[in-house]
């Protein structure tokens, strides 16, 4: 970790713009840099540098960051109930990482967070979700959550995935993930109770129709349960 403080000491961050869309930038590099080589003087594991990242009033974060566990440079997107790797940006060595987050980090972070319809392969508009009519079964507010993804601004993940919905208390981790699958053809659901995930079948479907079916039937119940435990 020495030689990855050492190459981003002095790193130059100018180039960034300070907001893109609703996203604004933060820089924590040097402090980070200080807290990595204090707790590396005192014996402490450094797993993780980060650089910098750009978060919106959602508490969305896209982070550029040195990852020891896998020792690569990498950018994570860290939403209230998951995180993924954002994998087209991730370099063994440091030069072609900062260059290739000053070529496309705008557009990285814009295409997948903000005007995540540029991401919608043929396959997910083919399967209707972008026009669907999705209020009656997905209100804005239910039980207590606020919903802050719909399948308009779907999320595209990793193998084949994305995120078309989720409920989530504004000021906890506890919530619910509702996904596509577009290899698969298929809609499942996952829960987060503060942080911890958990499988939830109830919302298991192929067809939009069947979606819609057990959301109206089991969503407001899944939340109500999720409420149940606090």
């Amino acid at each position: 970790m020495e030689t990855i403080i050492e190459t981003c000491k002095s790193l130059d961050y100018s180039w960034l713009p300070p907001e893109i869309g609703n996203f604004k930038l933060m820089v924590t590099g040097p402090d980070e840099i200080v807290k990595a080589q204090e707790a590396l003087a005192a014996g402490e594991v450094v797993l993780t540098l980060p650089l910098f990242h750009y978060e919106n009033d959602l508490g969305w974060k896209w982070c550029a960051l040195y990852d020891k566990e896998v020792e690569d440079y990498t950018v994570h997107v860290v939403m209230p109930l998951f995180t993924f790797v954002d994998i087209s940006f991730v370099r063994q060595e440091f030069e072609p990482y900062w260059k290739g987050l000053q070529e496309r980090c705008v557009q990285g972070l814009s295409k997948l967070l903000i005007n995540s319809a540029e991401n919608f392969t043929y396959t997910y508009m083919r399967k209707g979700l972008q026009n669907w009519d999705f209020e009656a079964v997905m209100p804005a507010e239910l039980e207590g959550f606020v919903r802050d993804i719909t399948p308009k601004n779907a999320v595209r993940m990793i193998n084949g995935s994305y995120i078309i919905g989720e409920y989530r208390k504004m000021a906890e981790c506890t919530g619910l993930l509702l996904y596509y699958n577009e290899y698969r053809d298929e809609f499942f659901a996952e829960l987060r109770y503060q942080n911890y995930p958990e499988i939830d079948h109830h919302l298991d479907a192929k067809t939009l129709d069947e979606l819609e079916h057990v959301l109206s039937e089991h969503l407001k119940n899944i939340l109500c349960e999720l409420n149940s435990r606090s």
